[in-house]
């Protein structure tokens, strides 16, 4: 606002002096010009961060009463004026003066709240262009190899990007996207430091990883000899569906081991071009293909654990989904949920028998019983869950 005045103010050299204008309103109108650009100012921030016509309305009406008397003391200060009554401009400047001060008194919580989360997002903004001063003088001294790293490019990249977006945030006066354009910038800026203080360890890290990797894969090559093996037992002592979902897991782990190793030899020659992080990358990629094998070495010997155990003792399995289903019940009537969930909890009982007889046919199916007591259990969770969101309302 004050430099409104000013441009109002401003006149050619050549003009007359103006007429000589009392100290005392001299003192006025600063002092309402002061008031009105504080007012101005947290009206702005306040405006930012929550929008409301009722406040910019009122505070509209007060600017005007402030750009009238304004006007009017600068009709004193011009050369050749006619003779202006001081006492009424005082009297203006002291209303509008009152006028601001009344209206910041009625909204000063939420004036000064606007004021405090202005300097704050100032303050960050300052504090998050300094981090990244300090971060980007720091990468122009690092040693080239290194600033030509992907993560460190990349990481650059965006804090660049974070710093354009804030400047153009602090230049619009836009509170609330200077705040979270802070933020990012001083994320960028500790993601960029970070990225280089690993930069000269990561042709060591690559080294190890490559051995690291080799000797998984060659240790899984090792176990998936005998995958077959316990197929074959699967095959023997158990009903075919109980296998039949895993008669491909040797062909399929052979080819992830495969493909493995074609990773790990181009991430062996990326780490010895001088390429850690290309070669870090690629055996990433790596390890999660060998997650992939690994469970296809390991749910044949999985599965006949697990159908050992159900042949063993099958019982054991039923009573475990019976007590789920007695559970729930007494859920259901100690929270009166009796009359919604009864019936479905009822029919997972004779749901429960079903499965228990047909496992005492010829040829009983332990992995097909498994999977309905599963069902079973999960379904009973459910409603279990739903009981306890509705209680919980």
């Amino acid at each position: 606002m004050s430099g409104r005045w000013r441009r109002l103010t401003g006149r050619p050299h050549a003009e007359a002096r103006p007429l000589a204008v009392p100290a005392t309103l001299t003192a006025a109108f600063l002092d309402l010009d002061h008031r009105q650009g504080i007012a101005q100012a947290a009206v702005a921030a306040a405006a930012a961060l929550a929008p409301t016509t009722v406040l910019m309305d009122e505070w509209q009406t007060v600017a005007q009463r402030c750009y009238a008397a304004m006007s009017a003391y600068l009709s004193v200060t011009e050369a050749n004026a006619e003779v202006v009554p001081t006492a009424e401009v005082a009297r203006q400047l002291a209303d509008a003066t009152g006028a601001v001060d009344g209206f910041y008194s009625r909204h000063r919580r939420t004036l000064d709240s606007a004021t405090r989360a202005a300097s704050a997002a100032s303050a960050a903004a300052d504090a998050a262009a300094e981090i990244a001063r300090v971060a980007d003088q720091r990468l122009s001294t690092t040693e080239s190899l290194w600033r030509d790293y992907p993560s460190v490019r990349a990481a650059h990249q965006v804090m660049g990007t974070a710093s354009i977006e804030l400047s153009a945030a602090r230049r619009r006066d836009d509170l609330v996207a200077t705040r979270a354009g802070a933020d990012r910038l001083r994320s960028a800026a500790l993601a960029l430091s970070a990225a280089l203080d690993r930069a000269p360890g990561r042709g060591e890290e690559a080294t190890r990883a490559v051995t690291s990797v080799g000797t998984r894969l060659q240790a899984l090559r090792t176990r998936a000899e005998g995958i077959n093996d316990a197929i074959s037992t699967l095959l023997r002592d158990f009903h075919a569906d109980s296998s039949a979902d895993l008669l491909n897991s040797q062909r399929s782990c052979h080819a992830e081991l495969d493909r493995a190793d074609d990773l790990l030899q181009q991430a062996h020659a990326a780490q010895l071009g001088g390429q850690p992080e290309s070669a870090l990358h690629l055996l990433e990629t790596a390890r999660t293909v060998l997650a992939a094998a690994a469970e296809d070495v390991d749910a044949p010997a999985q599965r006949l654990a697990l159908l050992r155990q159900i042949r063993d003792d099958p019982q054991h399995y039923e009573q475990r989904a019976r007590f789920d289903v007695r559970d729930a019940q007494r859920l259901a009537v100690d929270q009166g949920a009796q009359t919604q969930w009864g019936p479905a909890l009822d029919a997972q009982v004779m749901r429960i028998d079903r499965i228990a007889a047909a496992l005492r046919g010829r040829h009983p199916d332990y992995w097909r019983y498994h999977r309905e007591l599963e069902d079973v259990s999960q379904f009973v969770a459910g409603i279990v869950a739903r009981i306890r969101q509705e209680s919980a309302r």
